[in-house]
C-alpha cells in the first residue's frame, strides 16, 4: 500500500510538471541570432573558397525569422492488472469507469503515458541579383570607405592589404607598377610599399570642393527626406599623410599633402614624397572593388602556406589574447575547436577559434561592405522555406 501511495504522489508530480511548462521565448530568439550570424558567416567564407576554385559567387539576403513550437506530456499509472480475470474481460467489467493509467487491455477511455513536441521556423531568403548590388559589388572601394573602416578600429595595414589592387610608383621618369599578389615574385617589393605607407602615415581624408553640388532634398512621397548615399558621393575624398601617424624619425616636410593642412592632390588617390636620393617620388594606390577582395582572399587560400600574409606593424598584429600576425587564416580539413566551419564539395574548412583575430575582422568588414551595396528596395519577393523539426 504505501508503494502505491509513494508510485501515485509520483505521477501526480510528473503531471503537474508538465502542466506548468513554459516556452520561454528570450532563449529562442538568441539562438535564431546565433544561428543569423553563423549563416551570415558562412555565406561569407563560402564565397571565398568558391573564388578559391574560381567559381561563380553567390548571395543571398537573410529576412523574416519565425519559429513556432508546440511541447504537450501526459502522465499516467502504468498498466497493473491483479486477477485471475483476463485482460479483455477486465477491460470490459471496468468500462464504465476511466482509470488514471494504461489501459490493462487495450481498451480506450485510459488516461496513458505520452509526450509529444514539435517546432518549425519559417525564414525568408532573397537573392542579391539585381544590378545596383553588384554595380556596387563591382565598383572600386572609395578612400572615404577606408577611413570609415579606420575609425571602426581596423588597422591601416590590414586595409591596404585588402583595398589596394596594386601600387604604382613615378620616380626619375620610371614608372613602376607593382601588383598585390602574394604568389608574384615581385611581391616583397609591394609589403615594402605597404611599410613605407604605414611609417609615413598613409590615411584619407574629406576635402571641399566648389564644384560639389548640394544634396538633392526628396518628396514627401520618398522613404527618406534627403539622401545620405547622394550626399556621400557629392563629398571628394583624398589620400593624405597623418601627421599623428608619423614616425618621429622621418622628415615630414617632404609629404604631400598632409591631411587637414588644405592640400588638394591632382589625384585624389596619388601622394608624393622625396625618396632617398632626394627625388620626388609619386605614389599612385589603385584601389580593388568588394568583389576582387573576395578573390584576393581567395587566392590566398588557395595558395596555402605559400600565400599566407605576415602583417609587420604593431597595429595590425595586436596583443595577446587577440595577436594574430597573418592576415588571413583558414585551415583545411577540420579541427577541435573552430569559430566559423564550412563543408564545400567535400572539403572541409576552418576558422580556428584561437589565433584568427584578423580573419574574424575581414568577415565582419566584408559583411559590412555587401550591406552597403544592398538596399531594402532592391530586395525582390522572397520565397519562404519552412524547416520542421
Amino acid at each position: 500500500m504505501a508503494y502505491l501511495k509513494r508510485l501515485a504522489c509520483v505521477a501526480f508530480a510528473l503531471s503537474a510538471a508538465a502542466c506548468a511548462y513554459n516556452d520561454h521565448f528570450d532563449n529562442r530568439v538568441n539562438r535564431f541570432d546565433v544561428a543569423a550570424e553563423q549563416a551570415r558567416d558562412a555565406m561569407i567564407l563560402t564565397n571565398i573558397v568558391r573564388a578559391s576554385h574560381s567559381e561563380p559567387l553567390s548571395f543571398v539576403q537573410l529576412g523574416k525569422v519565425s519559429g513556432a513550437n508546440t511541447s504537450t506530456a501526459t502522465v499516467g499509472l502504468p498498466s497493473l492488472l491483479l486477477g485471475p480475470l483476463s485482460p479483455v474481460v477486465a477491460t470490459a467489467n471496468l468500462q464504465k469507469d476511466v482509470l488514471f493509467g494504461a489501459s490493462a487491455g487495450g481498451g480506450n477511455g485510459y488516461v496513458g503515458n505520452s509526450a509529444s513536441t514539435s517546432g518549425s521556423t519559417n525564414f525568408d531568403v532573397s537573392p542579391n541579383e539585381t544590378k545596383d548590388f553588384y554595380r556596387g559589388l563591382l565598383t572600386e572601394v572609395e578612400p572615404r570607405t577606408l577611413e570609415f573602416f579606420q575609425e571602426q578600429g581596423m588597422s591601416r595595414e590590414l586595409l591596404f592589404y585588402l583595398f589596394t589592387a596594386s601600387i604604382v610608383e613615378q620616380r626619375n621618369g620610371h614608372v613602376v607598377e607593382t601588383r598585390n599578389d602574394p604568389l608574384s615574385p615581385a611581391f616583397p617589393a609591394f609589403q615594402r610599399s605597404v611599410a613605407l605607407a604605414m611609417e609615413y602615415g598613409l590615411s584619407s581624408e574629406p576635402v571641399s570642393s566648389p564644384h560639389a553640388k548640394p544634396a538633392k532634398t526628396k518628396g514627401a512621397n520618398d522613404k527618406q527626406t534627403k539622401s545620405s548615399a547622394d550626399d556621400d558621393a557629392q563629398q571628394p575624398w583624398q589620400l593624405c599623410f597623418r601627421r599623428t601617424l608619423v614616425k618621429s624619425t622621418l622628415n615630414s616636410g617632404s609629404l604631400s599633402p598632409i591631411c587637414g593642412s588644405g592640400q588638394k592632390s591632382p589625384d585624389p588617390r596619388s601622394v608624393s614624397f622625396r625618396g632617398g636620393h632626394a627625388e620626388i617620388v609619386k605614389l599612385t594606390v589603385v584601389p580593388r572593388s568588394t568583389f576582387a577582395i573576395f578573390q584576393y582572399l581567395g587566392r590566398i587560400l588557395v595558395a596555402g602556406e605559400a600565400g599566407r600574409v605576415r602583417l609587420m606593424s604593431a597595429e595590425a598584429i595586436d596583443s595577446p589574447p587577440v595577436q594574430d600576425e597573418f592576415l588571413f587564416t583558414v585551415v583545411e580539413g577540420g579541427l577541435n575547436s573552430c569559430f566559423l566551419s564550412i563543408d564545400y564539395e567535400g572539403q572541409s574548412y576552418c576558422v580556428p577559434l584561437r589565433g584568427a583575430a584578423n580573419t574574424k575582422r575581414i568577415l565582419s568588414m566584408l559583411t559590412q561592405l555587401i550591406a552597403l551595396n544592398t538596399s531594402v528596395d532592391e530586395v525582390p519577393v522572397t520565397p519562404t522555406f519552412r524547416v520542421i523539426q
